[in-house]
């Protein structure tokens, strides 16, 4: 179902993005040029440029998953989860990139997802819960812990054309994320215990993303940019966690498959003087 949702938002992007462009010569022509021939091209060859970024993220987790001590966890079957979730906060980037061509462009960019809150519960039986209910038998768990996160990416965009400095573009790329989970925490009332992580635990991952967007150019050298992104993080885990007293532990949880929809603005600086653009001749 993920990637059927994944493929119907590139798959819209891509659409409206050539709608832009395929409406673009007829506009001209209402407009008063001979031709799209007279159009003058975007500035060609190559140029460097520095880019910055902020935005806001969204992340969700498939799910959760915990062993327990080895022989008591989810694999049991007893368990049912209730609720996962991974709260929205700011993220901030910066990177460097080249504009190939008039249509293909790369860059590689770091950014600093933020801190963001982690909760989830689970419940279980394990046999009738008698009364008053038996908290080795029946009970509740709620997770929380705050995640921190960084991510490098290598991206390749298509500018799919520009009309009047708007350029709609598609993307994609490939690089690695950092997650850090500080600050974990099971609680358990029924059976009034707590249970802390040892200690804060980072895992690092293969990480991809997808692009949809648009791109004004403001000046010759000073382009902004909206676009979406998909953002493919991977599973993360807490590490071992235990009890208040410190006399009993277990391998704490994992967060799987975690995802994000990206909301990022960007602000990206030719370094390079771009080619002039010859006018336009009115017929």
């Amino acid at each position: 179902m993920r990637l059927l949702r994944v493929c119907a938002l590139a798959g819209a992007a891509v659409s409206a993005a050539l709608l832009l462009v395929s409406v673009a010569p007829v506009q001209a022509a209402d407009l008063g040029y001979g031709s799209v021939k007279d159009l003058p091209p975007p500035p060609s060859g190559r140029a460097w440029y520095l880019k910055g970024t902020i935005g806001m993220k969204n992340p969700e987790p498939d799910s959760i998953w915990t062993n327990g001590h080895g022989n008591d966890g989810y694999q049991t079957g007893d368990f049912t989860v209730h609720h996962v979730d991974i709260k929205s906060t700011a993220l901030f980037g910066m990177g460097i990139g080249i504009e190939h061509s008039r249509w293909l462009r790369f860059d590689v960019t770091g950014e600093y997802r933020g801190k963001q809150l982690f909760v989830a519960q689970d419940s279980y039986q394990s046999g009738p819960c008698g009364s008053p209910p038996d908290p080795a038998v029946c009970g509740t768990n709620e997770y929380t812990a705050d995640l921190e996160s960084w991510l490098g990416l290598v991206n390749a965009y298509v500018d799919l054309g520009t009309w009047r400095g708007i350029t709609p573009y598609v993307g994609g790329g490939i690089g690695v994320g950092a997650i850090t989970v500080m600050g974990f925490k099971d609680v358990n009332v029924p059976a009034n215990s707590v249970y802390y992580g040892d200690k804060d635990k980072t895992t690092t991952n293969f990480a991809w993303a997808l692009y949809a967007g648009v791109s004004y150019d403001v000046t010759p050298q000073f382009t902004l940019d909206l676009g979406y992104r998909y953002t493919d993080l991977g599973s993360v885990k807490t590490g071992t966690a235990s009890n208040y007293l410190g006399t009993d532990t277990y391998q704490g949880l994992e967060i799987r498959d975690i995802v994000s929809h990206d909301l990022l603005f960007s602000a990206r600086y030719r370094l390079d003087q771009p080619q002039p653009a010859y006018p336009v001749a009115f017929k």
